[in-house]
């Protein structure tokens, strides 16, 4: 027993030994990003729905702490929502509800591959706070009596609460040029933890925003040695 534990010590210090002599030198980025969202709302029961699509823009700071290992935080416009079918077979209106927050992410930021070209992924909580909420009918712009739809009872209705809480995660590859800084393209997902409405005051037990978005983003390292 006593030499399995001489063994273990002995690779321990090895290892150790061999992280202090290949310090790594700590990398910090800052940069901006803008994209598409596509979004919708998990009601139940359920609401018929189309894809809604907004804008995505922010400011991105990055550091790379350990080697393909560090933290990425973010400040994010946002627009999400749910767009639901037409009101009938013969009427092209439909009803909509825009949200936009603004959102501050907090991911662990993972870079595989040594070379120009590396997969990313990110992944982290999220809050974010509404600062802009509309709704209505398009194309139209007016509302249908209840011989035309059910009359959903939450449209006209404010949003619950201001803040939200989101899980993220996104998957992406970024090209790093010598001099001219990096070029990300991301994929990512999220889905929102708080109802949208308070269940207690309208039928939908759940009305939780999910969705995705696409974004560009170019960072540019600040420490970087002359």
């Amino acid at each position: 027993m006593m030499r399995y534990c001489l063994l273990i010590l002995l690779v321990s210090t090895l290892f150790l030994s061999a992280g202090a002599q290949n310090k790594f030198d700590k990398e910090f980025y800052i940069g901006a990003k803008g994209g598409v969202t596509f979004s919708q709302v998990r009601f139940y029961p359920n609401v018929e729905q189309h894809v809604f699509q907004g804008k995505s823009a922010g400011l991105m700071l990055r550091m790379i702490s350990e080697p393909h290992i560090g933290i990425q935080m973010e400040f994010n416009y946002m627009q999400k929502g749910w767009q639901e079918k037409p009101f009938a077979e013969t009427s092209p209106d439909y009803y909509y509800h825009s949200l936009t927050y603004f959102e501050v992410p907090v991911m662990t930021h993972v870079n595989l591959g040594k070379r120009a070209v590396r997969f990313t992924l990110n992944l982290g909580p999220s809050v974010a706070f509404l600062v802009d909420d509309e709704q209505g009918v398009k194309p139209s712009g007016t509302y249908p009596d209840e011989s035309v739809t059910s009359g959903e009872q939450y449209w006209n209705e404010p949003i619950k609460s201001k803040f939200d809480f989101l899980f993220t995660g996104g998957l992406g590859m970024e090209v790093r040029m010598k001099k001219a800084g990096i070029l990300a393209l991301e994929g990512r997902i999220y889905y929102s933890l708080p109802n949208l409405f308070d269940s207690d005051l309208y039928r939908y037990k759940s009305s939780q925003s999910n969705g995705a978005l696409v974004t560009l983003a170019y960072l540019f390292r600040l420490d970087r040695k002359k």
